[in-house]
Parts: C-alpha cells; sequence; structure tokens
C-alpha cells in the first residue's frame, strides 16, 4: 500500500503537539525479518498445523507467493506459491481452520488504493505442514477456494482480513475515520462474484499515539484479526490496535461496546496484526523490519453508547463518504486547533 497519499495529508494539515494518550504496555521485539525478499510485509499470521512459524505476504508488487518465517529468528522456513493466484495487491493474511475444520491460510487481495476494482478475492488454501527448524523450502498449494466479491456500495479500498476459527470471515475498509465491516458469504459460487454483507462500523479517534504518518495514521484500518478461542477482535492502524471482547454475539455485537484502545511501536509501516496466545503481534514494511509481541490488556464486555453502530447504521455509501467526509473533517479540527493554540506549538512530521 503506498502511503504518498496520507503523508501528503500529513505534511498539509496543521496539528497541536499533544501529550501520550498513556503508558505505553511492555513489548518485545521477537525478531527481524532475516530475508530480504520480505519488503512490504502487509499482514502477519500464527502457524496453526506449524507452530513456530508467521507467515507473511508482500503485497502488491510480488508474485503469487508468501513467506513462512521461524519464530525464533526471523530467517525463511519456506517460501509458498499459491497456484493459478494472482497478487493484484495482497493486504493480509490469516490463519484459521474452514468450515470443514481444515487448517488453512487466507489471503486478502483487497488493497484498492484508487477504489477502482470492480471486484476483489480471498483465496484460502490448506496450511502446509513446516518444520521451523528447515531453511529456504519451497512449496506449491492449490487454490482450494476463491472467494470473488463486491461492496453493495461500490469500490473502495481496504487492508484487513479477520477469520475466526469457525471460518467465518470479514473485511474492514481503509477510510479515513471510519472503517466498514463486511462478511464474506459462507462459501464461493465459482464463476460469481459475491456481495460482501455489512456487520457494522468503527468509529477511529485520534489517540495521540506517535507514528509516521500523524494524524491520519491514527484513523485509518491496516489489519485485523480474531484469536484461535474467538474472544478477541482486533484492528490495527498505523498507530493503535483497537481491540474488542467477542462476548457472544460475534463481531457485529462487539462493535456495539467500547473498544479497548492499544498503543503499539513506532513501526515504519505498520501494516500487519495477529492476536496469539494473549499477545498482539505487529509487523511493518520495509526489509529487515521489526516483529513486536505487545500484551493484551483485560478487556470489558460492558456496553457503552456512541461506540461503533451495528448493521442498521451503516448505509450503503458508508464507505466511500466515509473517506471524503473524514479528510474535512480532519482538516478542519487541525486548523481551529492550531488557530487557538497559537503558531508556537506547531510541529512537522517525517515523511518517507
Amino acid at each position: 500500500m503506498t502511503v504518498r497519499v496520507w503523508a501528503a495529508v500529513a505534511a498539509a494539515a496543521v496539528a497541536v503537539v499533544s501529550g501520550p494518550s498513556g503508558a505505553a504496555p511492555q513489548r518485545q521485539v521477537l525478531f527481524r525479518f532475516a530475508d530480504p525478499r520480505i519488503t512490504e510485509a502487509s499482514g502477519i499470521a500464527s502457524g496453526v498445523r506449524s507452530p513456530g512459524v508467521f507467515y507473511v505476504e508482500n503485497d502488491s508488487g510480488d508474485s503469487n507467493r508468501f513467506f513462512a518465517v521461524a519464530a525464533r529468528d526471523g530467517a525463511t522456513v519456506a517460501v509458498v506459491t499459491v497456484a493459478r493466484a494472482r497478487n493484484v495487491d495482497w493486504e493480509d493474511i490469516a490463519t484459521a481452520p474452514d468450515r470443514h475444520g481444515t487448517p488453512s491460510v487466507w489471503l486478502a487481495d483487497i488493497g484498492d488504493n484508487d477504489a477502482a476494482r470492480r471486484s476483489v478475492q480471498v483465496y484460502r488454501v490448506a496450511e502446509p505442514r513446516l518444520d521451523p527448524r528447515e531453511r529456504n523450502r519451497t512449496a506449491e498449494m492449490r487454490a482450494a477456494q476463491v472467494w470473488r466479491l463486491r461492496y453493495p456500495g461500490g469500490p473502495v479500498d481496504a487492508e484487513s482480513l479477520a477469520v475466526g476459527p469457525d471460518g467465518t470471515a470479514y473485511i474492514v475498509t481503509k477510510s479515513l475515520g471510519t472503517s466498514t465491516v463486511y462478511r464474506l458469504p459462507a462459501r464461493p459460487v465459482p464463476g460469481t462474484v459475491q456481495p460482501l454483507q455489512r456487520v457494522g462500523r468503527i468509529s477511529f479517534t485520534l489517540t495521540g499515539t506517535d507514528n509516521p504518518f500523524g494524524l491520519p495514521g491514527q484513523l485509518v484500518a491496516t489489519s485485523a484479526a480474531i484469536d484461535a478461542d474467538a474472544t478477541v477482535f482486533a484492528v490495527r492502524t498505523y498507530a493503535d490496535a483497537w481491540v474488542w471482547p467477542l462476548a457472544g454475539g460475534g463481531v457485529g455485537a462487539a462493535l456495539r461496546r467500547k473498544p479497548t484502545v492499544v498503543p503499539l511501536p513506532r513501526q515504519p509501516q505498520g501494516e500487519g496484526l495477529t492476536v496469539s496466545a494473549g499477545r498482539l503481534i505487529v509487523d511493518s514494511e520495509h526489509v529487515h523490519s521489526a516483529v513486536y509481541a505487545v500484551p493484551l490488556p483485560r478487556l470489558s464486555a460492558a456496553p457503552a453508547t456512541g461506540t461503533a453502530p451495528a448493521e442498521a447504521a451503516a448505509s450503503p455509501a458508508a464507505s466511500g463518504d466515509a473517506g471524503r467526509v473524514g479528510w474535512l473533517v480532519l482538516l478542519g479540527a487541525a486548523l481551529v486547533t492550531a488557530a487557538a493554540a497559537g503558531a508556537g506549538v506547531m510541529r512537522a512530521r517525517r515523511r518517507r
């Protein structure tokens, strides 16, 4: 995912220096990607059939492959090719059983920077069985299932895929300030482009967490995950992880509760997230970038007003309109705040 648009807006927006949103949780560098071929890791997923392994994929510009890396040291265990698949813009990856219980790797070919793709797709392949002590093995997986999908309100960019342990998959769109959450059909229909079903919305707010893209970086979804026990639904931005307990009722019900916001380590371009063993695991684009583990805090299951509305509140045009409205709100708020506070408290943002 190119970030020139976000960087340009961050440079143009006038913002006030703000304090931290709270004490950052302890975080640990698990490893750095050892393989220079991993240049744009846009997702991360923990091995199920192959414990001790994480899976990552490069986004647009790479071929139809993903990488298995050792959790111990970040070395490449295997390069896995997905037969008959195409990497238009693979923006996220997940591991979860399919509806028959087969441990699977799910690949989200859903990136659409210009909101021009008439359909997107999600691939599911059986997870390979790998030994984390192996190095640079090659494997080819048959694309067992392909969902070809369209949004009810027309094309929109997205980078986030979450799959529950029952095989239910969700896409979270990437529109500044507000993201729409969609559920995939239970089964793909070959030769058919199927509509996604809205289940809710997420309204991001400014958190003050440091990140390379400033205010916009706090307001856009770049990855999502559901843990293996179906107790946590998490969505990350470039700055934070927004986490909801799945206390019955599924993702749509969870989004009506107040989320817990977890500040993440500053990363060059943080676009990957998985939930594993009570931790948020996050990665970033750029060669040899670090993968961090951040502890999950205790989550509250209490409902709260003023949080993400449910399915009925999400209009068909929500995804596209939210992005346009979000830019105006962001720029207006920045200008008003800066005028009130004075020019002496403004800061410049580092741009890549």
